[in-house]
């Protein structure tokens, strides 16, 4: 038998117990750590499948009554601002020029599964309470306005009201006084927002979207209109983009998008833009508030510019002819002004007095202008005269594939002539005058003159006369020769036995052939 001193009986005892304890410890400590990476995981997977964003920063949390302006201010790339669900924060409040390449991300407190997943518009109707609300609170100026060279800023899921009697911007990018390129304010985002004017005083213009990688996506903005002025749901013009318009909800009487306009210091033509899936509409109760409306679509300043897939609705007369979508280079633009390298592709107009104005008879003119694949129906609704094109002085000039519903001539031409215009593969109806140009009787002699050296074949022509044209086209007496799913309920696709399909140039389809389900109605 050993024996064992009292030192020796004392230490292992002791040694027993205190490793009983340190083992319970650490694997106290292992099992809190484990559940807390799981919740971080669980939570930012929920946050980022409900969002698209990922946190890399610190939150920056403005309650009530909060300085968010300091928020602001203090914010470094990365953050995340996030704002009370529902609080208002009042104030003029300017974005800064931070340091790095990482967004500073403004946000709601909000339950992110309680918003909309990523990529999916904005309904305000189900979603209001769960936005913070950013109101200007002084006369004149925007609730949000960027500085020079302010950048990656983004804001997701949040409600911006009306300025002091609907005046100005409430959204305002840049000054359009910027002196050099770098001064631009660039990489500005806004997902899922709600902005909208007031019901009674309107609102001059949403989001003044001038500056480099704009992005304004999932959105709803509504109720801009103005009674003697103007007025954009979004308008850029002191920018060479790039510039993204993509799955928005745009209501505003005047221009619901334009491109130009206006001059800035740097002589800047907004290009590298795209504009696609977006509603824009002009509510019909507005025909008798008397609110000043022009057209769906402007461009009169631009390059490169895509506009596809995309839904209009709803234009009339009023502050001008009716007409829904103009490509026209007017010289409020400045003397530099152009269009050129635009493609309109895949959209439906629908429901106004005319459908297109392209003018190109200022500054450095219009050319390349693509108009292919699109249904424009309602073309001569709310009293209009129903025609389909006012052209004059062009160079290189595509209508292709698309199904035209109007009641009135083709074309009105004037001025100076279309150079390289096609018209190719179109459904339309002749009417009284088809294609016609001032002073010229209408058919060979006004195409002669308006549109030489023309390629005009492979139409349908619905009550057209052979003789007003040189080109090979087919002419019928009805619409109910063309073979319409059913045009009796607007659809103006084409049905699977159509012979239309395959009478067009190289055997292609006549008319559009158009995924209606693919266009901004969400």
């Amino acid at each position: 038998m050993r024996i064992y001193n009292a030192r020796e009986k004392e230490i292992p005892k002791n040694n027993d117990k205190g490793f009983a304890v340190l083992a319970l410890l650490v694997g106290f400590l292992f099992i809190i750590r484990l559940l807390f990476l799981a919740a971080t995981f669980y939570f930012f997977s929920i946050y980022t499948n409900v969002t698209g964003l990922v946190r890399i920063g610190k939150t920056i949390n403005v309650a009530k009554g909060g300085d968010f302006q300091s928020a602001l201010t203090q914010a470094k790339g990365g953050d995340f601002i996030v704002l009370e669900a529902g609080a208002v924060f009042k104030g003029s409040f300017k974005l800064p020029n931070i340091a790095g390449n990482d967004f500073v991300t403004i946000r709601s407190s909000a339950d992110p599964s309680r918003l909309p997943p990523p990529g999916t518009r904005i309904n305000p109707e189900q979603h209001v309470n769960l936005l913070p609300k950013i109101e200007s609170n002084v006369r004149g100026e925007p609730a949000i306005l960027a500085v020079k060279g302010a950048h990656h800023f983004r804001f997701v899921g949040i409600e911006f009201l009306p300025t002091i009697d609907g005046l100005c911007n409430i959204i305002q990018l840049g000054s359009t006084e910027e002196k050099e390129i770098g001064e631009l304010q660039h990489h500005i985002e806004f997902d899922q927002v709600y902005i909208h004017g007031s019901p009674v005083h309107g609102q001059r213009r949403g989001i003044a979207a001038n500056g480099k990688f704009i992005k304004i996506a999932n959105s709803h903005i509504s109720d801009i209109k103005r009674k003697g002025e103007e007025s954009q749901a979004i308008a850029l013009w002191a920018t060479d983009g790039p510039v993204e318009i993509v799955n928005n909800y745009l209501e505003a009487a005047a221009e619901n998008i334009l491109f130009g306009g206006a001059e800035s210091f740097l002589n800047l033509a907004p290009a590298d833009c795209l504009v696609s899936g977006n509603h824009l509409d002009k509510p019909l109760k507005w025909r008798e508030e008397g609110w000043l409306v022009k057209n769906l679509f402007e461009i009169k300043h631009g390059r490169r510019i895509k506009v596809v897939n995309n839904l209009m609705t709803n234009n009339w007369a009023n502050g001008q002819s009716g007409t829904a979508v103009l490509f026209t280079t007017n010289d409020d633009s400045g003397k530099s002004v152009i269009i050129e390298d635009i493609e309109f592709s895949n959209n439906i107009v629908r429901s106004s007095p005319h459908a297109v104005n392209v003018k190109g008879d200022n500054g450095k003119g219009g050319h390349r202008l693509i108009i292919r694949n699109n249904f424009f129906e309602g073309i001569g609704d709310f009293d209009g005269g129903g025609r389909f094109m006012t052209a004059t002085d062009w160079q290189g000039l595509t209508i292709e594939n698309n199904t035209i519903i109007n009641t009135g001539n083709i074309t009105s031409a004037y001025g100076d002539p279309i150079t390289g215009f096609i018209f190719r593969n179109n459904i339309i109806f002749e009417n009284e005058y088809g294609f016609h140009g001032d002073s010229m009787t209408p058919g060979k002699a006004s195409i002669d003159k308006y549109f030489p050296a023309s390629d005009i074949s492979f139409n349908v022509i619905i009550g057209g006369k052979p003789s007003n044209y040189s080109g090979k086209n087919l002419f019928v007496n009805s619409i109910d020769q063309i073979g319409f799913v059913d045009y009796k309920v607007k659809n103006y696709s084409l049905r699977a036995d159509s012979p239309l399909r395959s009478r067009g140039f190289k055997g292609g389809i006549i008319g559009a052939d158009l995924n209606t389900a693919a266009t901004g109605e969400k």
